[in-house]
């Protein structure tokens, strides 16, 4: 059965940026019989879709408003995802499964309120009672098992997340924000989408069940005779920005809590398996950031060394290592503008990387590796007295 028309497929086999959520929802051209073919090409498809120019400036744009350097009342997180990622599965469309993505620009999107519940659901039990072995309380309500929350705990949960409704008042939604997670597009420093397969958002993927029959309930016990049923599924790959808003001292906690969440249970469907769980890396981070601090204008007369310090806060430790050994310095001065050899551009230079990254320069004293001894030596030999 025909299910798209003659036109449209002509320019569907040339479509290598269309919205991916649309090519879920009404990308299939054909039905037969046997569809895994056809559902294979459409996920082969999907999974070629990248970020098109218009989702890097979109992204860009919301960065540069959330970015917590931008106001105090943001705190923001960039993960990665450690494997795959499955959400959205119950969408459904041409393909029966489906993935989050952004209405707009077809990219894959975290709901917000998805953020908020699994960070809650974290976050109860581990102000959940525990009994003297440690194991958690819970309380039978309206015939369902509920976790027994500690008393002095119950308010915190209140603000970060929110109340019921109960008979005598209405429930609130809390006093914090929890935006939707952006998928992150990786760009190289002249602003292009980097190219290969790595860098695209949707990646084809098989989900086997192996008791059917069990799962549907027409058999007591889960038996090796069972045929296993391979599901081809579309997963998302990559790294995804977290924001959260509202007052200072309580976003900043909530994020230590979104952190544990992401890292520990994860997000979205099969987590059993080891789908959506997600690594924290300070690199993504320093990343980020210098990419929003890209975007604000420097104000030379308030910070004389602003230009220089843009491009200094953000490296991790071992960017800065090597861009202070001898192997590393004559390409950073070149990238900074300056001239190694001029006296003043070093001193300018060593103010910065002292005044931002004093911490790790304290730590490389005692330590004896080629490039970090060279690192401190040009530290301690150029510094202002």
């Amino acid at each position: 059965m025909q299910l798209m028309r003659n036109q449209l497929k002509q320019i569907f086999s040339r479509v290598n940026d269309a919205h991916a959520g649309l090519l879920m929802h009404r990308g299939l051209t054909d039905w037969e019989e046997n569809e895994k073919p056809i559902k294979a090409r459409l996920i082969d498809t999907v999974a070629n879709v990248t970020a098109s120019d218009l989702y890097v400036l979109a992204f860009d744009r919301w960065l540069n408003a959330t970015h917590e350097d931008s106001h105090e009342t943001f705190a923001t997180v960039a993960a990665k995802v450690d494997g795959r990622l499955l959400t959205g599965l119950a969408l459904g469309g041409t393909l029966e499964t489906a993935a989050t993505t952004h209405h707009t620009y077809g990219m894959p999107m975290l709901a917000g309120s998805s953020i908020k519940g699994a960070v809650r659901s974290y976050t109860e039990h581990l102000f959940a009672e525990r009994d003297e072995n440690g194991a958690i309380q819970f309380e039978k309500s309206d015939n369902v098992n509920k976790l027994v929350i500690q008393e002095q705990k119950q308010n915190i949960l209140d603000i970060l997340f929110g109340t019921d409704a109960e008979d005598d008042h209405q429930g609130d939604a809390g006093y914090l924000i929890w935006h939707d997670a952006w998928w992150i597009p990786m760009v190289s420093d002249q602003g292009s989408v980097l190219p290969g397969n790595d860098y695209k958002p949707f990646v084809g993927d098989v989900v086997t069940v192996h008791h059917p029959k069990y799962y549907s309930r027409e058999l007591d016990a889960a038996l090796d005779m069972e045929n296993p049923v391979p599901n081809q599924q579309i997963a998302i790959q990559g790294s995804f920005y977290f924001v959260i808003q509202g007052e200072q001292k309580w976003v900043h906690f909530a994020r230590e809590l979104l952190k544990e969440t992401l890292a520990n249970t994860g997000l979205g469907a099969k987590g059993a398996s080891g789908y959506g769980y997600f690594t924290l890396d300070d690199t993504l981070n320093n990343e980020i950031a210098k990419r929003y601090s890209k975007g604000v204008p420097v104000d030379i007369k308030a910070d004389p060394l602003g230009d220089i310090r843009q491009k200094i806060k953000y490296l991790d430790e071992a960017q800065l290592i090597y861009n202070l050994s001898k192997s590393g310095r004559t390409k950073f001065f070149k990238q900074l503008v300056l001239d190694k050899s001029n006296a003043e551009d070093v001193q300018k230079v060593v103010q910065v990387v002292l005044e931002e990254h004093s911490d790790f320069i304290v730590s490389w004293a005692t330590i004896d590796a080629k490039n970090t001894k060279e690192a401190y030596k040009f530290i301690q030999d150029n510094k202002l007295e």
